[in-house]
């Protein structure tokens, strides 16, 4: 059963394989399992700092949609390339302006070291890449922040009890071509259940901390600040509809912060697996 619930699980966290979590278990050798998605995200609230909430200014709104490609090749039976490349499409608004950009934001590819237990019940991952944008900060709103990047990170993944699952996993993340950096660390807690009819719940909890001497913040720029702190819970449900394809959906909701704002938000993802 855990071994069946690895391309399901996968299709149905964060898309995009932001810092945000993907669970870990191999591919397989010469296999490959590919993730489109459509993620919609608004925010018209933030956290000041002191983590309490404010309305934007003039009634502004920040929104960001992203078409994303995640893939994972398996280049060996335990060790996975994998890759993701977003294209956003970000409108900040408010009485008096509104301004849309659209571009592809950062490509970020990597490998995944996975070491399970000698049942497949469990398993250890290692994963590491690098981060490149493949865009240009000239004008408002930024893509991101527009530097080169490295994470490594670790997920433990095993069973709670019988058709049940959770994943730990912790990952870092260094920004270096500004010398404000910033330094990310992300932890994301998860637990999922397999219902009847192969159908897959789960809930996760994000927590991510990004630290910078850059403190500034914008509500119309959310992705140019640095330095803030954030917890996002949010809940997927997918369906295996065949042996290779499996479409879920997302919803998830900024549930307390700093500096950061309050994104309001839901996902569209289908895992395909080659061959």
């Amino acid at each position: 059963m855990y071994k069946h619930l690895a391309t399901i699980l996968s299709s149905l966290l964060l898309i995009g394989f932001s810092m945000e979590t993907r669970a870990d278990w191999p591919v397989g050798k010469h296999r490959m399992a590919l993730t489109p998605s459509y993620t919609y995200s608004t925010s018209k609230r933030f956290f000041n700092t002191n983590s309490q909430l404010e309305s934007s200014p003039f009634e502004g709104r920040y929104t960001n949609q992203t078409i994303g490609i995640y893939g994972a090749i398996g280049v060996g039976r335990n060790t996975d390339f994998m890759f993701n490349v977003p294209l956003n499409f970000i409108t900040s608004k408010n009485l008096y302006d509104k301004v849309n950009k659209v571009g592809v934001g950062d490509l970020i590819t990597g490998f995944a070291f996975h070491t399970p237990s000698k049942d497949l019940k469990k398993y250890f991952t290692i994963k590491a890449g690098i981060i490149i944008p493949l865009y240009s900060n000239v004008t408002e709103p930024y893509m991101g922040f527009g530097s080169k990047g490295a994470f490594i990170g670790t997920n433990y993944s095993f069973n709670v009890k019988k058709n049940t699952f959770a994943i730990v996993e912790g990952v870092f993340t260094r920004y270096f071509d500004q010398q404000d950096g910033p330094n990310q660390f992300n932890v994301n807690l998860i637990y999922g259940m397999e219902l009847p009819k192969s159908n897959l719940l789960i809930f996760t909890l994000n927590h991510q901390t990004s630290s910078s001497a850059d403190k500034n913040f914008s509500a119309a720029n959310q992705a140019a600040n640095k330095d803030f702190m954030f917890g996002t819970l949010s809940g997927s449900w997918g369906k295996k509809i065949s042996r290779t394809v499996t479409p879920s959906l997302k919803v998830f909701y900024t549930i307390y912060g700093r500096s950061a704002g309050q994104s309001l938000g839901f996902s569209l993802s289908a895992t395909i697996k080659i061959p």
